[in-house]
């Protein structure tokens, strides 16, 4: 027993209550619902074993069971591709729990930096001001508007679940030849009978609770992806505002620290004015250095999981189209509808990580944009170098990529649309 409290002790190690309460203040309590980020506290671990009980049951199970279904309904393509489909995402959902638990310093390390100030900008603190306060407001109204997103897909994707299940839902008792019960949500074959009794209630049960396990994974990583880009946009838009205030920020530090002195007379040419706004524009640079910190640890975070996002999604459209263009020719509008809701799922999730990308990239030529417009002409030469060299720092913008080939940006979710496009009139023309 006392190596297993040694055990989770080490698992535990980095955690606090600042880092929960910044991960409660991002995500509230899906990391730990979803298993991505279990707490390993003395306090929390029942939590975290029941949670782990559950999905170290569930999701092998039902991967096994969507296996041999998959080869019970192998004579319906449609069915097949569908258990095929609901076989990657389970897949999916758990190697991006195994990788993430195997990078949770990687997540402790991004969140302890988020949990303080990044930049330290003087006089005074930067994020009180009305700007960054201002910013820090639209957060919250973004990430209702995000919730939105994630809320349409799993409502597509409950769709595909419930709605074919209800409309079998006629008291009739139906097997394939292969023992498969076509009656239940998703037809696969048990190693008992399934239609009636309580072993019935509890295959539908346990398929109902696979995919509740596999929303709450696939919505925790999106929550992440946005939360994480979110944090790392907010803080490009701080430091472009530090850039632009540069000058009256070099000014109030100046009456801070010569508060003898006229305010309104001093010169950018003064010696002690200089100073001041090299302090200021030194600022800016460490801010900057901590930024792309992060940004490394973010694309470590984004690194697998995104990839396997758009390859598993990649494949998902593609073999839609193929469904749809099935289904179309044997008149079979359900199942037309539930395939096009399932592509329509996996490109709103391809479309959102894309769109984090493209932002991130764009902040980051923004911001060299935004050094070029301050008052360097009237800058010595000692602070010239200084934003010279801060400006060659930031020549090349931030490319996020994952896999370390696949770069997340808008130009390669219209690559994939293009190629499914193709791949559909292809397939059509046949």
């Amino acid at each position: 027993m006392s190596f297993l409290f040694k055990f989770f002790a080490y698992l535990a190690e980095g955690e606090d209550d600042e880092l929960w309460d910044t991960y409660y203040n991002f995500y509230g309590p899906f990391l730990e619902i979803s298993f991505v980020f279990p707490s390993w506290r003395r306090s929390r671990i029942p939590v975290s074993l029941t949670v782990l009980g559950f999905f170290a049951f569930t999701f092998p199970v039902h991967l096994w069971l969507l296996t041999l279904g998959i080869e019970g309904v192998r004579d319906d393509f449609n069915l097949a591709s569908m258990e095929f489909h609901y076989w990657m995402l389970l897949m999916f959902s758990m190697i991006s729990i195994f990788l993430m638990n195997s990078h949770r310093q990687n997540m402790i390390d991004f969140h302890r930096r988020l949990s303080r100030d990044v930049g330290f900008h003087g006089p005074g603190r930067i994020y009180d001001e009305d700007y960054p306060m201002k910013l820090e407001h639209n957060k919250r109204k973004q990430l209702l508007q995000f919730l939105f997103l994630p809320g349409l897909v799993l409502v597509l994707a409950g769709a595909t679940l419930i709605l074919p299940y209800l409309s079998k839902m006629d008291g009739t008792v139906l097997y394939n030849s292969r023992e498969v019960n076509m009656k239940l949500p998703i037809p696969l074959w048990y190693p008992f009978p399934t239609h009636e009794g309580i072993l019935s209630i509890m295959a539908v049960l346990g398929q109902f609770m696979a995919a509740g396990g596999l929303s709450a994974v696939i919505m925790t990583l999106d929550l992440i992806i946005f939360r994480a880009t979110q944090a790392m946009i907010f803080e490009y838009k701080v430091l472009r505002y530090a850039i632009d205030t540069l000058v009256p920020r070099a000014k109030r530090l100046y009456a801070q620290e010569y508060p003898m002195m006229d305010l309104e007379s001093v010169k950018m040419s003064d010696d002690a004015f200089q100073i001041c706004i090299g302090k200021c524009l030194r600022a800016c640079v460490i801010h900057h250095q901590d930024i792309n910190r992060l940004l490394n640890l973010y694309k470590v975070m984004l690194k697998w999981p995104g990839f396997m996002a758009y390859g598993f999604g990649t494949a998902v459209i593609g073999l839609s189209l193929i469904n749809i263009l099935s289904a179309k020719q044997n008149g079979d509008y359900e199942n037309i509808v539930l395939f096009f809701g399932l592509s329509m799922a996996e490109v709103l999730n391809m479309l959102m990580m894309s769109v984090f990308g493209e932002l991130i990239s764009t902040e980051s030529k923004e911001l060299r944009q935004e050094l070029y417009f301050i008052e360097w002409h009237n800058l010595n030469t000692f602070n010239r170098k200084l934003m010279l060299g801060f400006q060659m720092g930031l020549n090349n913008p931030v490319i996020v990529k994952v896999g370390g080939l696949v770069t997340v940006s808008l130009e390669t979710f219209s690559s994939i649309m293009n190629t499914s496009y193709s791949f559909f009139n292809l397939v059509n023309a046949q």
